[in-house]
This record gives C-alpha cells, sequence and structure tokens, in this order.
C-alpha cells in the first residue's frame, strides 16, 4: 500500500519538475513513510514518485517506481495482488525472468512485460491504482482496480507553456502544482449535499477527475497536450454479473458450500504480509465472518479491534467481544471519550483531502489511528459485504415496503403525499399521539415525499439513496451556474444488467456497488486508514467471491424484509444465533446531539459566519433557519447540516 504522483509537463527543465514532484510528493508521505523514491525521463517530460508503505518484500528491492526487466515498463502502483506468487509461478513457466526480489509489485509489472496489460489485469486478484509508463509506445496508461478501493485522481492544471497533466493518489498532492486551477466545480457541491459525498468521476476542483474503477486512461505522451486521453473501461461488473447469472446455484445448501470455500480462500489471500495482520470486528455479520473464517484459515492467534464510545446508544463493543471471545481471537477494545472524538473533527478536511460527509468517517479515522498505534500495518475488513449480499435496510425493508404500497394507484399515493407536506408543520407537534416521538416531523415530510414522487421500485430506491434537497438553500447565482444537477440526471442509475430486469433487489445491489460502495465507503475507510499509515483489505471485493455472489439467487441473499441470508447461515457454522440474528446497527456518533452542544460554537462561525456569504454558494438565511431548528429541536437537520459544515471546513483549510 503506498501513494502514488505525477506529472507530464509542457516544459523541460528537469531540475524544476524534480523539485515539484518532490513537493507533492511530501503531501502523501503518510500513505507510504518507509521509503521515497522517483523517476524522470526527461525525454517524455514524464516524472513520477512513490511513497511506500512496506507490506511485502521489506527490503529495497520492492521500493518504487520499478522497472520491467527489460525496462520498457515503469510502474508506480499503489495497492496488492493477492494471488502474485500464483503469477509468479505462471511466468517462472514461460519465461526466465531474473527476478531481484519478492515483491508483488514486481511479479506485476514483468507479466505486463510478459502477457499485456489486458491480460494481466484479467489474471489480477487485488486492489491497485498506478501509473505505467510504456517507453517503447511512448504512452502513460493510469489504471484503477474493478470496485475502486485505490483512489486515483488526474487532470490538466497550470498555463500556457507551465501547463502539465498531474495524477496523484490524493488531490492534496496536485494542489501543490505550480499554477494548479482551483475552480471550484459546483456539480461536486450538489452531489455532496445529496450523496454526503462527490459522486465519480466529479472531484471539487474543475480541472481534476477521479479515474472511475475498473476504467483505465491511455494518454499519448506525444501529443499528450493536443489531444484527449482515451479513456475505456478494463472490467465490467454489470458483464460480471450477466455471465455468473448463467449458473445459479440450485440448491441453498450448495450455494453456502462453494461461498465458503471461496470466502476462506479470498481471506487467506488478504492476509498474505511480511508485517503484522489484525482484523476489525465492530460485532455485525460482515467483520465477525471475516475474522470467523480468518481463525480457520491461519495457525496463529487473530489480532481483532474494536472501538466503543461512552454513550452506549452508540457502543457496540460489548457485542464484539462477545464474537472475539467465542472464536478466540486476541481481542482490543478502544474506548473513546468525547472529547478525544471531537479532537478529530478539525483534522477531517486534512485526512479526507477533499469534502467528505459521511459521519461514520469520525470513528473509522478513530478506529485506524488506534489500531496502528498497536502496532498493526494491515487490516482486514468487512466492506462490501453489504453491496454484494444485500445488507441495507432499503434493500430489504426498502423491498418490503414496496411490495405494500405499490397496489395503491399512483395518482392516489402522489395525493396523500401532497395532502401530508400540505399540513403545517405546527399542525403536527399539536397532535396528541406523537408524543415524543424521535423525529417524527422529519418521517412524515420524507414519507410524504416518496409517496407523491415514487412510481416503482427504482423511484423508492433513489429516494433512499439520495437526499431530497430543497434547491432554495442554493444561492440563484449557483443555480444559474449548475451545469447538470444530479438530482436530475445521475445516469449510473439508468443503467443495470438486461439479467434483472424483474429483480428490483439485485439492481439495488448492483447500483450501490457502482456509486454508494466506490465514492462513499472505500473513500472513507482508504482515506482514514491510510491517514495513519495502515493497509486494509476487503475480502468480501475479492474477484471471485463476487461471482460466486451472482450465481446465488437473491431469495438466498434477501427474503422476508431480512437481508445477508446466505452471510448468516454460514456465520450459524461458527458463532451461536444469537450472535448472528440480531437487528443490523450503523457506525455512527451522535453528530446531532454534538452540533446542539460542543461542536456548536465551530458549527455556528462556519454556517453563518462571513467566509459562507462570500463564497455565494448558499442562501445563507435559509441555512440560518435549518441550523435554528436543529437547535431548538425542531428537526433533525444533521444530513443538511453536516456536509456544508465539511464543505466550510474544507474551504477554510485549504483557501
Amino acid at each position: 500500500m503506498c501513494g502514488i504522483v505525477g506529472t507530464v509537463t509542457g516544459f523541460n527543465n528537469k531540475y524544476q519538475v524534480l523539485d515539484i514532484v518532490k513537493k507533492m510528493a511530501k503531501k502523501i508521505v503518510h500513505r507510504g513513510p518507509d521509503s521515497s523514491d522517483i523517476y524522470l525521463d526527461s525525454n517524455l517530460s514524464y516524472c513520477c514518485a512513490h511513497q511506500r508503505l512496506s507490506i511485502l518484500d521489506l527490503s529495497k528491492t520492492g521500493n518504487q517506481p520499478m522497472e520491467s526487466f527489460k525496462k520498457r515498463y515503469v510502474i508506480a502502483f499503489n495497492g496488492e495482488i493477492y494471488n502474485f506468487k500464483k503469477l509468479k509461478k505462471q511466468l517462472n513457466l514461460e519465461t526466465n525472468i531474473p527476478w531481484k526480489g519478492s515483491s508483488d509489485t514486481e511479479v506485476f509489472i514483468n507479466a505486463i512485460e510478459h502477457w499485456g496489460l489486458d491480460k494481466t489485469l484479467n489474471f489480477a486478484q487485488g486492489m491497485f491504482a498506478f501509473a505505467l509508463l510504456d517507453k517503447k509506445t511512448k504512452s502513460l496508461f493510469l489504471v484503477r482496480d474493478r470496485f475502486g478501493e485505490k483512489p486515483l485522481y488526474f487532470g490538466f492544471t497550470g498555463f500556457s507553456s507551465s501547463g502539465a497533466l498531474v495524477f496523484g493518489s490524493e488531490i492534496s498532492a496536485l494542489i501543490e502544482f505550480p499554477g494548479f486551477d482551483k475552480k471550484i466545480d459546483l456539480n461536486a457541491i450538489d452531489s455532496l449535499m445529496r450523496f454526503s459525498c462527490i459522486a465519480s468521476d466529479l472531484t471539487i476542483y474543475k480541472s481534476i477527475r477521479k479515474l472511475k474503477p475498473g476504467y483505465i486512461a491511455h494518454f499519448n505522451l506525444e501529443k499528450c497536450f493536443e489531444t484527449t486521453p482515451k479513456v475505456y473501461r478494463w472490467w465490467s461488473y454489470k458483464d460480471t454479473i450477466q455471465e455468473n447469472n448463467k449458473s445459479k446455484y440450485k440448491t441453498e445448501t450448495e450455494a453456502i458450500e462453494n461461498l465458503e470455500i471461496v470466502l476462506k480462500n479470498a481471506i487467506k489471500d488478504c492476509s498474505v504480509s511480511d508485517v503484522p495482520v489484525g482484523c476489525f470486528l465492530s460485532g455485525g455479520i460482515d467483520s465477525s465472518l471475516i475474522a470467523a473464517l480468518l481463525s480457520q484459515v491461519t495457525k496463529t492467534k487473530i489480532n481483532t479491534f474494536t472501538i466503543g464510545f461512552e454513550d452506549k446508544e452508540f457502543d457496540e463493543s460489548a457485542n464484539a467481544k462477545k464474537v472475539a471471545d467465542f472464536i478466540g481471537t486476541q481481542h482490543q477494545e478502544i474506548i473513546l471519550k468525547p472529547e478525544e472524538v471531537l479532537k478529530i473533527i478539525p483534522n477531517l478536511p486534512s485526512i479526507y483531502s477533499e469534502p467528505f460527509a459521511d459521519s461514520s468517517q469520525i470513528p473509522t479515522a478513530l478506529i485506524c489511528r488506534e489500531i496502528k498505534k498497536k502496532g498493526i500495518d494491515v487490516a482486514l475488513s468487512g466492506d462490501g459485504g453489504d453491496e454484494i449480499f444485500g445488507g441495507y435496510v432499503r434493500h430489504f425493508k426498502g423491498s418490503y415496503i414496496w411490495s405494500k404500497i405499490k397496489f395503491i394507484p399512483y395518482p392516489l399515493r402522489s395525493r396523500i403525499g401532497s395532502l401530508l407536506k400540505s399540513i403545517p408543520q405546527n399542525k403536527y407537534s399539536n397532535l396528541i399521539f406523537i408524543g415524543k416521538k424521535k423525529n417524527f416531523l422529519q418521517k412524515v415530510i420524507r414519507t410524504a415525499s416518496r409517496l407523491e414522487n415514487i412510481r416503482n421500485a427504482d423511484d423508492l430506491y433513489r429516494s433512499l439513496l439520495m437526499e431530497n434537497i430543497n434547491n432554495s438553500i442554493f444561492s440563484k447565482s449557483f443555480l444559474d451556474e449548475l451545469d447538470n444537477p444530479l438530482y436530475k440526471n445521475f445516469k449510473e442509475l439508468d443503467d443495470f444488467p438486461i439479467c434483472k430486469d424483474n429483480d428490483e433487489i439485485a439492481r439495488m445491489l448492483y447500483w450501490d456497488a457502482i456509486t454508494y460502495l466506490p465514492d462513499d465507503i472505500l473513500v472513507k475507510v482508504d482515506r482514514a486508514s491510510m491517514a495513519y499509515s495502515l493497509e486494509t483489505r476487503a475480502p468480501f471485493l475479492d474477484k471471485k467471491v463476487v461471482e460466486t455472489a451472482w450465481k446465488i439467487p437473491t431469495k438466498m441473499k434477501v427474503h422476508n424484509a431480512q437481508g445477508k441470508l446466505i452471510l448468516k447461515k454460514i456465520l450459524c457454522k461458527y458463532l451461536p444465533k444469537k450472535y448472528v440474528y440480531k437487528p443490523k446497527k450503523g457506525f455512527a456518533v451522535p453528530i446531532q446531539e454534538w452540533l446542539r452542544g460542543p461542536l456548536k460554537e465551530w458549527s455556528q462561525d462556519l454556517l453563518l459566519g462571513q467566509e459562507i456569504r462570500n463564497q455565494n454558494y448558499f442562501e445563507v438565511e435559509k441555512i440560518e433557519k435549518i441550523w435554528d431548528d436543529h437547535l431548538n429541536n425542531k428537526i433533525d437537520n444533521t444530513r443538511l447540516l453536516w456536509p456544508i459544515l465539511m464543505l466550510q471546513s474544507w474551504l477554510d483549510f485549504y483557501k
């Protein structure tokens, strides 16, 4: 696991380029503190740097950027190739490569030399984002893994003759390039408000884009500034689903047996390391299953970690400890006091590099920090389990609710929604039966909006995925400049595998895996872990696990308002049922209360101060009303306020 940066410049002063790239690399030292190296090809005006976090082959032979044995290719690689030993064995049968070390990167680049890029990518199992220079064809390839576990940003910036193509693992490195174009992309702000994250391929800057998961960006270095890069897909999740749908398992027993085998193999591959390995353990299905199977495939007692809070409503450490005790792990509970948690909030812009507003970013960053303090360099996580096997409430309860309301004709549903919205909000508080029900008014408004607008199950999913923001919170100039609002045209949700035309739950799983997973979940985990030089690995996103998952009929995963059924049945082999069948609980902190308490002054300065007025993105008077309603407990407006706070905090940090 590492960090990469690089540039193709429009000027030839090699010393100046070296100084610039070194400066860029220093901004991501946290991603790879163990060594730092740089490569320069003056003829091609190409320079890249690599910050290394040593995980496999801790010697200097694993340092990068690295050349292939015939010196045609140069790679700056971030990630891990889990099946590199199998690839190396095959290469040894076909070639006579003079190996210098035992790193996965050396195997990977020489596999590219021998088999070519496309074939090697299809053979490889792992997570990665890398820059590959082909000196023979004078080409640069930027490549990202199947699900987007590792980040890769790129774009053209600078001015006239000093303009350049820049790329790297984090935006914070790219802005170090002289003359970087810092114009904000208003579509990114719109995305942040609606999704709590910035959707691919947008970034906060107009000049920079995220390379989408499973894509390659190909640059002709001789015409780098004259032609647009060829950006194309090297792996398709949609095709994977359609291909594996053809050979579905006929019985649950067959599905369970095959899934358990591939999960064990994936976990075994993910645990290969030359440094200490641990495992996140929240007590939920995904992390418990990873920990249970890891204990089956390793000979040593595994290290598990959970984070807890003094507020018992948000503390899952007791559940995690029960699981750890039953499995028999070397378990560590990290219980944090509120003041410790609050201290990290001002550092979030630095950790996440661009605005990010999933509030579970806070406990994620804290547990990564604490695991690293315990001497662990690699941690296995349960990320991907929800998206692949149906673990979110919208997967099982959303479809269940739709099955009940779809029989009400749409015109009648819409009319009911309109009537509910037309009732003045203060009238609801006078209803005796409401009493002190938590967030009742907020739930009524959301339900009314859905009844008013939802025509089918896919519309319901959209409403659960995307916050229904009232555009009046934005300034008129913001709305006038907004190019193509996401809420009107989110193209990813117009696409799904044809074989799932009559399977609304499967469509939800597909859409979550190509949107919410790479843009929210994996961003959250990558930035939080790498801020503390911790590598995380997600066995559920293994290629063979995913292929196996789509051979399993949806009803074996989600049925009767319950999710992840097949994972639960595997887990019951290793844990008592009472540890398995329990309500789902998110990874959360009490942000809504903190905004009214210890974060009140910080929040008020950001929400109503002079800076937000000068930027003219929002109607501050509207924000003030939303803030007052929240402070006075009229309605929980955390979902609106937190993205604004994360944006303003980021703008203040990077101004």
